[in-house]
Protein backbone atom coordinates (compact mmCIF):
# COMPACT_ATOMS: atom_id res chain seq x y z
CA UNK A 1 0.00 0.00 0.00
CA UNK A 2 2.76 2.46 0.88
CA UNK A 3 4.56 2.16 -2.52
CA UNK A 4 1.22 2.76 -4.27
CA UNK A 5 0.70 5.97 -2.31
CA UNK A 6 4.19 7.15 -3.11
CA UNK A 7 3.63 6.48 -6.83
CA UNK A 8 0.68 8.85 -6.70
CA UNK A 9 2.83 11.65 -5.27
CA UNK A 10 3.43 13.25 -8.67
CA UNK A 11 -0.04 12.43 -10.01
CA UNK A 12 -2.21 13.78 -7.24
CA UNK A 13 -1.79 17.44 -8.22
CA UNK A 14 -3.02 16.94 -11.79
CA UNK A 15 -5.30 13.86 -11.91
CA UNK A 16 -9.00 13.90 -11.10
CA UNK A 17 -8.91 12.36 -7.64
CA UNK A 18 -11.39 12.60 -4.77
CA UNK A 19 -10.43 15.68 -2.68
CA UNK A 20 -11.57 14.13 0.60
CA UNK A 21 -9.74 10.87 -0.12
CA UNK A 22 -6.55 12.79 -0.90
CA UNK A 23 -6.70 14.62 2.40
CA UNK A 24 -7.43 11.50 4.45
CA UNK A 25 -5.39 8.75 2.79
CA UNK A 26 -2.68 10.11 0.50
CA UNK A 27 -0.31 11.88 2.86
CA UNK A 28 3.12 10.58 1.82
CA UNK A 29 5.02 11.65 4.95
CA UNK A 30 4.42 13.27 8.30
CA UNK A 31 3.28 16.86 7.79
CA UNK A 32 2.60 18.05 11.35
CA UNK A 33 4.47 18.40 14.60
CA UNK A 34 8.13 19.24 15.19
CA UNK A 35 9.32 16.53 12.81
CA UNK A 36 6.70 17.22 10.13
CA UNK A 37 7.38 18.56 6.67
CA UNK A 38 5.36 21.76 6.08
CA UNK A 39 5.79 21.39 2.34
CA UNK A 40 4.05 18.02 2.42
CA UNK A 41 1.03 19.57 4.07
CA UNK A 42 0.96 22.37 1.52
CA UNK A 43 1.29 19.85 -1.32
CA UNK A 44 -1.65 17.75 -0.14
CA UNK A 45 -3.82 20.86 0.28
CA UNK A 46 -2.97 22.03 -3.24
CA UNK A 47 -3.72 18.55 -4.55
CA UNK A 48 -7.19 18.71 -2.99
CA UNK A 49 -7.75 22.17 -4.48
CA UNK A 50 -6.81 20.93 -7.96
CA UNK A 51 -8.92 17.80 -7.58
CA UNK A 52 -12.02 19.83 -6.67
CA UNK A 53 -11.47 21.93 -9.82
CA UNK A 54 -10.93 18.91 -12.09
CA UNK A 55 -13.41 18.70 -14.99
CA UNK A 56 -14.05 14.97 -14.61
CA UNK A 57 -14.80 15.36 -10.92
CA UNK A 58 -17.08 18.31 -11.60
CA UNK A 59 -19.01 16.50 -14.36
CA UNK A 60 -19.70 13.56 -12.06
CA UNK A 61 -20.75 15.93 -9.30
CA UNK A 62 -23.01 17.85 -11.69
CA UNK A 63 -24.93 14.67 -12.49
CA UNK A 64 -25.28 13.83 -8.80
CA UNK A 65 -26.38 17.38 -7.98
CA UNK A 66 -29.10 17.31 -10.66
CA UNK A 67 -30.33 13.92 -9.46
CA UNK A 68 -30.47 15.16 -5.85
CA UNK A 69 -32.41 18.36 -6.63
CA UNK A 70 -34.96 16.35 -8.62
CA UNK A 71 -35.45 13.93 -5.72
CA UNK A 72 -36.42 16.57 -3.14
CA UNK A 73 -39.95 16.21 -1.67
CA UNK A 74 -42.87 18.15 -3.10
CA UNK A 75 -43.27 20.62 -0.20
CA UNK A 76 -39.70 21.90 -0.38
CA UNK A 77 -38.42 25.47 -0.31
CA UNK A 78 -35.04 26.05 -1.92
CA UNK A 79 -32.65 28.95 -2.30
CA UNK A 80 -29.14 29.58 -3.57
CA UNK A 81 -26.82 31.54 -1.30
CA UNK A 82 -23.36 32.83 -2.18
CA UNK A 83 -20.65 33.10 0.44
CA UNK A 84 -19.80 36.66 1.42
CA UNK A 85 -16.15 35.67 1.81
CA UNK A 86 -14.66 32.38 2.95
CA UNK A 87 -16.39 29.53 4.77
CA UNK A 88 -14.94 26.65 6.74
CA UNK A 89 -17.12 23.84 8.13
CA UNK A 90 -15.39 21.02 9.98
CA UNK A 91 -12.21 22.93 10.83
CA UNK A 92 -11.87 21.15 14.16
CA UNK A 93 -12.82 17.68 12.96
CA UNK A 94 -10.39 14.81 13.48
CA UNK A 95 -7.77 14.97 10.75
CA UNK A 96 -4.15 14.03 10.17
CA UNK A 97 -3.44 17.61 9.07
CA UNK A 98 -4.66 19.20 12.36
CA UNK A 99 -7.21 21.25 10.44
CA UNK A 100 -10.18 19.54 8.81
CA UNK A 101 -12.95 20.40 6.36
CA UNK A 102 -16.36 18.87 5.64
CA UNK A 103 -16.64 17.46 2.12
CA UNK A 104 -19.27 15.27 0.51
CA UNK A 105 -18.35 11.70 1.34
CA UNK A 106 -19.02 10.39 -2.18
CA UNK A 107 -18.08 13.28 -4.45
CA UNK A 108 -15.56 15.27 -2.41
CA UNK A 109 -17.06 18.74 -2.98
CA UNK A 110 -17.95 21.08 -0.08
CA UNK A 111 -21.22 20.44 1.73
CA UNK A 112 -23.13 22.05 4.60
CA UNK A 113 -24.44 19.25 6.86
CA UNK A 114 -28.18 19.39 7.37
CA UNK A 115 -27.73 18.77 11.09
CA UNK A 116 -25.54 21.87 11.31
CA UNK A 117 -28.07 23.97 9.38
CA UNK A 118 -30.88 22.77 11.63
CA UNK A 119 -28.90 23.51 14.80
CA UNK A 120 -28.02 26.97 13.53
CA UNK A 121 -31.64 27.80 12.63
CA UNK A 122 -32.96 26.42 15.93
CA UNK A 123 -30.47 28.46 17.97
CA UNK A 124 -31.14 31.60 15.93
CA UNK A 125 -34.90 31.15 16.37
CA UNK A 126 -34.44 30.58 20.10
CA UNK A 127 -32.11 33.55 20.59
CA UNK A 128 -33.27 36.17 18.10
CA UNK A 129 -36.92 35.43 17.36
CA UNK A 130 -38.04 34.80 20.94
CA UNK A 131 -37.09 34.05 24.52
CA UNK A 132 -37.03 30.49 25.71
CA UNK A 133 -38.78 31.31 28.98
CA UNK A 134 -41.77 32.79 27.17
CA UNK A 135 -42.20 30.75 23.99
CA UNK A 136 -40.20 27.55 24.33
CA UNK A 137 -41.50 26.14 27.59
CA UNK A 138 -41.36 22.43 28.27
CA UNK A 139 -44.69 20.81 27.32
CA UNK A 140 -46.90 19.11 29.87
CA UNK A 141 -47.62 15.36 29.47
CA UNK A 142 -51.10 16.22 28.13
CA UNK A 143 -49.65 18.64 25.57
CA UNK A 144 -47.03 16.09 24.59
CA UNK A 145 -49.68 13.39 24.06
CA UNK A 146 -51.85 15.72 21.95
CA UNK A 147 -48.84 16.74 19.89
CA UNK A 148 -47.86 13.14 19.16
CA UNK A 149 -51.43 12.29 18.12
CA UNK A 150 -51.42 15.23 15.72
CA UNK A 151 -48.11 14.09 14.23
CA UNK A 152 -49.71 10.69 13.58
CA UNK A 153 -52.67 12.38 11.88
CA UNK A 154 -55.10 11.31 14.63
CA UNK A 155 -56.11 14.64 16.10
CA UNK A 156 -56.30 18.41 15.62
CA UNK A 157 -53.22 20.57 15.84
CA UNK A 158 -52.73 21.53 19.52
CA UNK A 159 -51.94 25.02 20.75
CA UNK A 160 -48.36 24.08 21.37
CA UNK A 161 -44.76 25.15 21.25
CA UNK A 162 -43.91 26.44 17.76
CA UNK A 163 -40.18 25.92 18.23
CA UNK A 164 -40.80 22.23 18.83
CA UNK A 165 -43.11 22.12 15.82
CA UNK A 166 -40.30 23.29 13.54
CA UNK A 167 -37.24 21.72 15.10
CA UNK A 168 -38.46 18.92 17.34
CA UNK A 169 -36.88 17.74 20.58
CA UNK A 170 -34.65 14.91 21.69
CA UNK A 171 -37.75 12.69 21.86
CA UNK A 172 -39.35 13.39 18.48
CA UNK A 173 -38.45 15.06 15.23
CA UNK A 174 -39.90 18.35 14.08
CA UNK A 175 -42.04 18.88 11.00
CA UNK A 176 -39.22 20.40 8.96
CA UNK A 177 -36.40 18.50 7.25
CA UNK A 178 -33.17 20.46 6.85
CA UNK A 179 -31.35 18.93 3.90
CA UNK A 180 -27.61 19.10 3.37
CA UNK A 181 -26.56 22.25 1.56
CA UNK A 182 -24.86 21.19 -1.68
CA UNK A 183 -22.27 23.26 -3.46
CA UNK A 184 -23.73 24.63 -6.71
CA UNK A 185 -21.71 23.27 -9.68
CA UNK A 186 -19.80 25.86 -11.69
CA UNK A 187 -20.57 28.65 -9.19
CA UNK A 188 -16.84 28.82 -8.49
CA UNK A 189 -14.00 27.47 -10.63
CA UNK A 190 -11.99 26.49 -7.54
CA UNK A 191 -14.35 25.94 -4.59
CA UNK A 192 -11.50 25.00 -2.24
CA UNK A 193 -9.16 27.85 -1.33
CA UNK A 194 -5.77 27.77 0.35
CA UNK A 195 -6.06 29.78 3.56
CA UNK A 196 -3.80 30.40 6.54
CA UNK A 197 -4.06 31.23 10.21
CA UNK A 198 -1.05 32.48 12.15
CA UNK A 199 -1.00 31.86 15.92
CA UNK A 200 1.63 34.07 17.57
CA UNK A 201 1.75 32.72 21.10
CA UNK A 202 1.47 28.93 21.03
CA UNK A 203 3.08 28.39 24.42
CA UNK A 204 0.77 30.93 26.00
CA UNK A 205 -2.26 29.21 24.49
CA UNK A 206 -1.43 25.99 26.32
CA UNK A 207 -0.90 27.94 29.56
CA UNK A 208 2.81 27.21 29.99
CA UNK A 209 4.28 30.71 29.66
CA UNK A 210 2.97 34.26 29.28
CA UNK A 211 2.94 35.87 25.80
CA UNK A 212 5.84 38.09 24.75
CA UNK A 213 6.83 40.16 21.73
CA UNK A 214 9.60 37.66 21.03
CA UNK A 215 7.29 34.74 20.22
CA UNK A 216 7.60 33.55 16.63
CA UNK A 217 4.42 33.33 14.51
CA UNK A 218 3.56 29.87 13.23
CA UNK A 219 1.59 29.88 9.95
CA UNK A 220 -0.94 27.04 9.74
CA UNK A 221 -2.35 26.47 6.22
CA UNK A 222 -5.85 25.10 5.87
CA UNK A 223 -8.64 24.85 3.30
CA UNK A 224 -11.65 27.15 3.16
CA UNK A 225 -14.55 27.38 0.70
CA UNK A 226 -15.96 30.04 -1.59
CA UNK A 227 -18.96 29.76 -3.88
CA UNK A 228 -22.70 29.21 -3.93
CA UNK A 229 -24.70 26.64 -1.97
CA UNK A 230 -28.13 25.17 -2.70
CA UNK A 231 -30.11 25.12 0.56
CA UNK A 232 -33.41 23.24 0.93
CA UNK A 233 -35.96 22.64 3.69
CA UNK A 234 -39.05 20.40 3.44
CA UNK A 235 -42.29 19.95 5.34
CA UNK A 236 -42.62 16.40 6.66
CA UNK A 237 -45.53 16.79 9.09
CA UNK A 238 -49.22 15.95 8.67
CA UNK A 239 -51.12 17.39 5.71
CA UNK A 240 -52.06 20.94 6.63
CA UNK A 241 -53.21 24.14 4.94
CA UNK A 242 -50.43 25.91 6.83
CA UNK A 243 -47.64 23.53 5.78
CA UNK A 244 -46.25 25.92 3.15
CA UNK A 245 -46.29 28.81 5.62
CA UNK A 246 -44.40 26.84 8.28
CA UNK A 247 -41.91 25.64 5.70
CA UNK A 248 -41.29 29.19 4.51
CA UNK A 249 -40.87 30.40 8.10
CA UNK A 250 -38.19 27.76 8.63
CA UNK A 251 -36.40 28.81 5.44
CA UNK A 252 -36.56 32.49 6.44
CA UNK A 253 -35.10 31.69 9.86
CA UNK A 254 -32.28 29.65 8.35
CA UNK A 255 -31.53 32.26 5.72
CA UNK A 256 -31.35 35.06 8.30
CA UNK A 257 -29.05 32.98 10.48
CA UNK A 258 -26.69 32.35 7.56
CA UNK A 259 -26.70 36.06 6.67
CA UNK A 260 -26.17 37.44 10.16
CA UNK A 261 -24.44 34.68 12.14
CA UNK A 262 -22.79 32.48 9.57
CA UNK A 263 -21.97 28.79 9.89
CA UNK A 264 -18.85 26.80 10.62
CA UNK A 265 -15.60 27.89 12.23
CA UNK A 266 -14.03 31.32 12.67
CA UNK A 267 -17.34 33.19 12.36
CA UNK A 268 -16.03 35.82 14.79
CA UNK A 269 -13.33 36.55 12.19
CA UNK A 270 -15.88 37.01 9.40
CA UNK A 271 -15.93 33.47 8.03
CA UNK A 272 -19.09 31.53 7.26
CA UNK A 273 -21.46 34.35 6.34
CA UNK A 274 -23.51 34.55 3.17
CA UNK A 275 -24.08 37.57 0.95
CA UNK A 276 -27.53 39.02 1.67
CA UNK A 277 -27.39 41.76 -0.96
CA UNK A 278 -26.49 39.29 -3.71
CA UNK A 279 -29.38 37.08 -2.64
CA UNK A 280 -31.79 40.05 -2.72
CA UNK A 281 -30.69 40.89 -6.27
CA UNK A 282 -31.07 37.27 -7.39
CA UNK A 283 -34.46 36.99 -5.66
CA UNK A 284 -35.73 40.18 -7.30
CA UNK A 285 -34.61 38.85 -10.68
CA UNK A 286 -36.26 35.49 -10.01
CA UNK A 287 -39.54 37.13 -8.99
CA UNK A 288 -39.46 39.34 -12.08
CA UNK A 289 -38.89 36.35 -14.34
CA UNK A 290 -41.65 34.42 -12.56
CA UNK A 291 -44.04 37.33 -13.09
CA UNK A 292 -43.11 37.53 -16.76
CA UNK A 293 -43.71 33.79 -17.14
CA UNK A 294 -47.08 34.13 -15.38
CA UNK A 295 -48.14 36.96 -17.68
CA UNK A 296 -46.97 35.03 -20.74
CA UNK A 297 -48.90 31.96 -19.60
CA UNK A 298 -52.04 34.02 -19.06
CA UNK A 299 -51.68 35.60 -22.48
CA UNK A 300 -51.16 32.20 -24.08
CA UNK A 301 -54.23 30.84 -22.31
CA UNK A 302 -56.28 33.85 -23.35
CA UNK A 303 -55.07 33.46 -26.93
CA UNK A 304 -56.02 29.79 -26.95
CA UNK A 305 -59.54 30.69 -25.78
CA UNK A 306 -60.04 33.19 -28.63
CA UNK A 307 -61.89 32.47 -31.84
CA UNK A 308 -59.86 32.53 -35.09
CA UNK A 309 -61.11 36.02 -36.00
CA UNK A 310 -60.29 37.35 -32.51
CA UNK A 311 -56.75 35.99 -32.82
CA UNK A 312 -56.47 37.55 -36.29
CA UNK A 313 -57.59 40.95 -34.95
CA UNK A 314 -55.12 40.73 -32.08
CA UNK A 315 -52.26 39.83 -34.40
CA UNK A 316 -53.20 42.67 -36.79
CA UNK A 317 -53.22 45.26 -34.01
CA UNK A 318 -49.93 44.05 -32.50
CA UNK A 319 -48.14 44.24 -35.87
CA UNK A 320 -49.73 47.51 -37.05
CA UNK A 321 -46.96 49.92 -38.14
CA UNK A 322 -48.66 53.09 -36.84
CA UNK A 323 -47.79 52.90 -33.14
CA UNK A 324 -48.70 56.56 -32.60
CA UNK A 325 -52.37 55.87 -33.32
CA UNK A 326 -53.91 54.71 -30.05
CA UNK A 327 -57.45 54.11 -31.37
CA UNK A 328 -57.72 50.42 -32.19
CA UNK A 329 -61.14 50.84 -33.77
CA UNK A 330 -59.73 53.42 -36.22
CA UNK A 331 -56.99 51.02 -37.39
CA UNK A 332 -59.59 48.30 -37.92
CA UNK A 333 -61.87 50.74 -39.75
CA UNK A 334 -59.11 51.71 -42.18
CA UNK A 335 -58.34 48.04 -42.82
CA UNK A 336 -62.02 47.39 -43.64
CA UNK A 337 -61.92 50.30 -46.11
CA UNK A 338 -58.85 48.86 -47.81
CA UNK A 339 -59.95 46.75 -50.86
CA UNK A 340 -56.90 44.53 -50.43
CA UNK A 341 -57.12 44.47 -46.64
CA UNK A 342 -56.71 41.57 -44.26
CA UNK A 343 -60.38 40.97 -43.54
CA UNK A 344 -62.20 39.84 -46.68
CA UNK A 345 -64.59 37.08 -45.63
CA UNK A 346 -68.13 38.38 -44.87
CA UNK A 347 -68.24 36.85 -41.40
CA UNK A 348 -64.81 38.26 -40.58
CA UNK A 349 -65.81 41.71 -41.78
CA UNK A 350 -68.93 41.64 -39.60
CA UNK A 351 -66.90 40.66 -36.53
CA UNK A 352 -64.39 43.45 -37.17
CA UNK A 353 -67.18 45.95 -37.88
CA UNK A 354 -68.80 45.07 -34.55
CA UNK A 355 -65.45 45.73 -32.84
CA UNK A 356 -65.23 49.11 -34.61
CA UNK A 357 -68.79 50.00 -33.56
CA UNK A 358 -68.04 49.22 -29.91
CA UNK A 359 -64.89 51.33 -30.06
CA UNK A 360 -66.68 54.31 -31.62
CA UNK A 361 -69.44 54.10 -29.04
CA UNK A 362 -66.90 53.97 -26.23
CA UNK A 363 -65.21 57.10 -27.62
CA UNK A 364 -68.64 58.73 -28.13
CA UNK A 365 -68.12 59.24 -31.86
CA UNK A 366 -70.97 56.97 -33.03
CA UNK A 367 -72.73 59.93 -34.61
CA UNK A 368 -74.72 60.77 -37.73
CA UNK A 369 -72.87 63.92 -38.82
CA UNK A 370 -69.55 64.70 -40.49
CA UNK A 371 -66.79 62.10 -40.85
CA UNK A 372 -68.13 60.21 -37.86
CA UNK A 373 -71.44 59.87 -39.70
CA UNK A 374 -69.66 58.51 -42.80
CA UNK A 375 -67.84 55.93 -40.70
CA UNK A 376 -71.03 54.98 -38.89
CA UNK A 377 -72.90 54.48 -42.17
CA UNK A 378 -70.07 52.33 -43.58
CA UNK A 379 -70.04 50.08 -40.51
CA UNK A 380 -73.84 49.77 -40.46
CA UNK A 381 -73.79 48.63 -44.07
CA UNK A 382 -71.39 45.80 -43.19
CA UNK A 383 -73.50 44.88 -40.18
CA UNK A 384 -76.74 45.04 -42.20
CA UNK A 385 -78.26 47.68 -39.94
CA UNK A 386 -79.34 50.04 -42.75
Amino acid sequence: MRPAIVRLRDQRATKGQHPGLLLQRYLCENATGDSGNPEEKRAILLAAINAAANNEVRLLYQAAFSRWTQSLPELTATTELHTAGRLIVGLGSENVLETGITLHHTYGLPVLPGSGLKGLAAHYCHTVWGEAELKFKKPTPEEDKAYRKWLDGQGPKPQDNYHRLLFGTTDESGCIIFHDGWFVPDSEKEPLKLDVMTPHHLNWLDGSVPPTDFDSPTPVPFLSVSGKFYVAVSWCGPASDQAVSWRDIAMTCLREALFHWGIGGKTTSGYGRFDQERWKEAEAKRLKEAEQMRIAAEQEAALAAMSPIERSIKEFLEKHPNKAERREWFKLYEELKNPDGRFQAPDDRKAVAERVKQGMQADRVWKDKGKDGERKKFIQEILGET
